[in-house]
């Protein structure tokens, strides 16, 4: 269902309000698609994979001349005492950085959080611009739990091979050479290589001590993603013993490394640096141009910006492991949150940072993860 709001009046421009419920909306993906980046949280086939998990979706558009040049995809459910919660990973999107429309389009966001009684509305950006001071500005504040990564490594894999890997350490190029001739082998997934998957990332996240989703979001995922041909899987193995395994989705320009699982086993054959590597081809064979590690540590990413040398030895694992592949490293907005109820809202200015680190509110957290 799709209902117009009245005309929202300008000097200059003469913007209009849509909302709609719809799971399928062309006209958003079809806008979404036009737009520099990649926006594949935001499209409806992201909502339909996180209905999985009990989030229901509706977007929000700004248009003019009856075109959209702006709007957001909004993640709704209930988690636990705190009741109703929106989130908006990765949004809004405009065409531009139009100070009229993303003033709109927050102003719109904040009519609907009370309309449909969302207590809380977390946004968080796709990329720096005067949407953060916007935010500010209309009451929003920072906050300071991840929902989602907010430092990457991205490669720009437009050049050659050989300058692709002439810009990663030397210690990475040598142990995708390693991989390659010590018998690891890499080949693209199905369907049906999701078990194995789901396997080696579970020996992963119990190395590490996080959790995961169960297997049933990944097919789900894929059942929805490999319609238009936008989720990969990538598999390495050793002598037909699969190693090391990763999920990867593909849209506009990019192509995310998503997840990525290891058994642990034959460490000095370097099974994942050359699934990494395999991945690279592949992307690049496909004609895209950019491959986001997505995720490292944002004190690490910062303190890299502002270096002139990197010092791999004060990094953390991952962190140093995405480093080493060669790409820019790049900080991303942080998220943004807003209360409706005037009293959370008071105790969230005074006391935001201690809350966010309460056992509750990062279990709570944990739902917003965007897989």
């Amino acid at each position: 269902m799709k209902l117009t709001a009245p005309p929202i009046q300008h000097a200059t421009t003469k913007l209009t309000t849509e909302l709609s419920n719809l799971d399928v909306d062309p006209a958003w993906d079809a806008f979404l698609s036009q737009q520099t980046g990649n926006h594949h949280l935001q499209c409806t086939q992201w909502a339909a994979v996180k209905k999985v998990n009990g989030w229901k979706s509706k977007r929000v558009t700004i248009s003019k001349s009856q075109s959209i040049v702006g709007g957001a995809q909004i993640l709704t459910r209930k988690i636990g005492y705190f009741g109703k919660v929106g989130y908006i990973p990765k949004g809004p999107v405009f065409q531009d950085d139009h100070p009229q429309i993303v003033n709109s389009l927050i102003l719109e966001l904040k009519k609907i959080a009370k309309a449909e009684r969302i207590n809380g509305l977390i946004v968080q950006p796709f990329e720096p611009g005067i949407i953060t001071e916007i935010l500010i500005n209309h009451g929003f504040r920072n906050c300071p739990i991840e929902t989602s990564p907010t430092a990457t490594v991205i490669l720009d894999i437009r050049s050659e091979l050989d300058e692709i890997l002439a810009n990663m350490s030397k210690g990475m190029r040598n142990k995708i050479r390693r991989g390659q001739t010590r018998g690891i082998q890499c080949r693209q997934g199905q369907k049906s290589d999701l078990p194995v998957f789901h396997r080696l990332l579970t020996q992963t996240a119990q190395r590490r001590g996080y959790s995961i989703f169960d297997i049933r979001y990944f097919e789900r995922m894929w059942d929805i993603l490999s319609a238009t041909d936008s989720m990969q899987l990538f598999i390495a193995e050793y002598q037909g013993e699969p190693v090391a395994a990763q999920f990867c989705i593909n849209r506009g320009n990019t192509v995310i490394a998503k997840q990525i699982g290891w058994s642990g086993a034959h460490p000095k054959r370097h099974p994942n640096e050359a699934l990494d590597w395999f991945t690279i081809q592949w992307a690049k064979q496909q004609g895209y141009e950019f491959y986001d590690l997505e995720g490292i540590n944002r004190a690490d990413a910062e303190a890299i910006i502002q270096s002139e040398e990197i010092d791999y030895s004060s990094l953390d694992g991952p962190t140093q492991y995405k480093v080493r592949l060669g790409g820019n490293v790049t900080v991303l907005p942080t998220a943004f949150c807003f209360f409706t109820n005037p009293l959370l809202h008071l105790m969230y200015s005074r006391f935001g940072s201690n809350l966010a680190k309460t056992q509750f509110i990062q279990k709570a957290a944990g739902r917003f993860r965007t897989g």
